[in-house]
């Protein structure tokens, strides 16, 4: 299932900025999503982070300053049976 991601304003830094999925903020994976000058935009998550636990969006503006944020995943899991996670991140176990 697509995840989108809407980025509704950047209010400091220098454009254009650049837009990353990363797995960690700091010595992680990125994978540039684009490059923005501010305005909304909205991108669909990769799909390879839709099953990580949590991802980070980064945002590096033009003098290479950086805003990082961690989000939980928004992933259902049934094929077990066990358990269920709700977009918040809390896990209901099946009893």
């Amino acid at each position: 299932m697509a995840i989108e991601i809407t980025i509704n304003s950047i209010t400091s830094g220098t454009s254009p900025y650049n837009v990353y999925v990363c797995d960690f903020c700091s010595g992680g994976t990125c994978q540039l999503i684009g490059s923005i000058s501010g305005a909304t935009y909205t991108f669909t998550l990769p799909s390879v982070y839709e099953t990580y636990s949590s991802y980070f969006v980064k945002v590096v503006d033009n003098n290479n300053c950086e805003y990082c944020e961690e989000f939980s995943s928004f992933y259902k899991q049934f094929q077990n049976g066990d358990y269920f996670e709700f977009m918040d991140g809390n896990e209901f176990s099946f009893q």
